[in-house]
């Protein structure tokens, strides 16, 4: 075992520090790989040495700060030093006295991606509208090794790559629409007959949008709604609820979430709105505020509407 084991140092920067308890492994040989390469490129000869003592496929029993890989390990600088070692041999092999092209400075201050998708890098707008569709982070560190491995099983040279840095730690960006895409087809399932991939992470994800889209829809409901005593079809506030979840990368709503859309009003609204079928069976909500005085054996006589709900008058 290495001293960087025994003492439990960061392998990069070798100081000790309050951040010990934070120091992590490779997680596997292609992360081992990717830290070597760096190693290489920046002539880290500590590294290099660490290398040379290894069998195989041999993963070393290294320690260091997530950060600190993900300096060390990003891919702009390392090209810049590749170039700047390249354009020195080249200058040595041809004696060339011409002056060289300064560089620019690596930029270590710029520790995270761009706001943008690591997937498509560009704007991307929901189907059928001309709504952008919102940019997520990566804020699950499973998100961060299911990606990993997608890109290792598709040989994806770039996403590797990008991967090689923790892109929790970076704060990559991506579309959920995008993301989904991506791992679709990958992550196969590992009980034979299961009905289809593991989508743990794509259930929790359109959880959360599907919640923050009926925060949207009750706040409309009780700002303008209720307040300009509007009868509204249910159906026009599920197509609302229905662009909120596109507009945040939701290709579809699930026959569930259609199912229950009335319910989950009635639940949240309480006594504020009823809901009731017009006389063509199809729900209409109606703020409890609204009164109207052609109420006669029980029904109101929605004139503006053209239609007729059937109320209990007490």
């Amino acid at each position: 075992m290495n001293s960087a084991t025994e003492s439990k140092e960061c392998v990069i920067h070798m100081t000790r520090s309050d951040d010990d308890d934070h120091l992590v492994s490779p997680q596997n040989y292609t992360s081992w790989l990717t830290l070597l390469e760096a190693a290489k490129v920046r002539n880290h000869e500590h590294i290099i040495n660490i290398a040379e003592g290894l069998e195989g496929n041999e993963v070393p029993e290294i320690f260091y700060h997530r950060k600190c890989r993900s300096l060390f390990t990003m891919k702009r600088d390392l090209n810049m030093l590749k170039r700047k070692a390249n354009e020195d041999t080249e200058s040595e092999a041809g004696g060339s006295s011409a002056p060289k092209r300064p560089c620019r400075r690596s930029s270590v201050e710029k520790r995270v991606y761009d706001t943008e998708c690591i997937f498509c890098r560009r704007d991307k707008y929901v189907k059928g509208s001309h709504t952008r569709e919102k940019l997520s982070q990566v804020v699950q560190l499973r998100a961060d090794e299911r990606l990993r491995e997608c890109a290792i099983k598709k040989n994806d040279k770039d996403m590797i790559a990008l991967t090689s840095r923790d892109i929790v730690a970076a704060e990559a960006c991506y579309h959920f629409s995008c993301y989904r895409n991506y791992n679709r087809d990958c992550i196969q399932p590992e009980v034979e007959g299961a009905d289809g991939p593991d989508d743990t992470d794509d259930f929790a994800q359109y959880q959360r949008i599907e919640k923050e889209a009926y925060a949207k829809l009750l706040t409309y409901i009780r700002t303008d709604v209720i307040p300009n005593k509007t009868i509204i079809p249910v159906m026009s506030l599920t197509a609302k609820l229905e662009e909120y979840m596109l507009s945040d990368g939701i290709d579809c709503l699930t026959q569930s979430t259609k199912k229950h859309v009335h319910r989950t009003l009635e639940y949240e609204l309480g006594s504020s709105v009823k809901i009731f079928p017009d006389d063509k069976g199809k729900l209409v909500m109606v703020p409890d505020n609204v009164s109207s005085p052609a109420c006669r054996a029980g029904w109101y006589q929605l004139t503006n509407w053209d239609i007729t709900i059937p109320v209990l008058v007490v």
